[in-house]
């Protein structure tokens, strides 16, 4: 199967987590993981650039806010799309901010995930190719 990109979920609920990470694999994604903040953060530095972070807000170590804070400064280009339940206007504000412009409320469908990851897809191709980082080059 063609590889469709490479992406990092952030996301604190363990089950959530998996299940997205297996659907999205199976739609021939390279998805690594990440169960807070803290670790989102880590991933990030070890393993980015991604061709898209999929973010939650609620987390503990860090929250959603400040993991794209700190991804932004040493990635300013990098996507994101937030994917919280906590999407409030306060936090709409800071992220818009930092350039983050997509958001998916939860609960949602897995479809509604895929169609917004295949948008941003689609937007980049008319910029430029997909990342071919370390993430991308990874099996799972």
């Amino acid at each position: 199967m063609e590889r469709r990109g490479s992406l990092l979920l952030v996301e604190d609920e363990d089950v959530l987590r998996m299940l997205v990470a297996q659907f999205l694999r199976a739609e021939g994604y390279d998805v690594v993981e990440a169960g807070d903040g803290g670790e989102g953060v880590r991933r990030y530095l070890e393993d980015g650039p991604f061709d898209l972070l999929l973010v939650d807000l609620s987390m503990p170590v860090f929250s959603g806010v400040e993991v794209c804070r700190r991804v932004k400064r040493h990635a300013p280009d990098q996507k994101v799309m937030i994917c919280s339940a906590a999407i409030v206007s306060e936090n709409e504000a800071v992220l818009l901010s930092l350039g983050i412009s997509h958001f998916l409320t939860k609960p949602y469908h897995p479809n509604n995930l895929l169609a917004q990851i295949r948008l941003e897809f689609d937007h980049r191709a008319e910029a430029k190719p997909p990342l071919t980082g370390h993430a991308r080059q990874r099996a799972y």
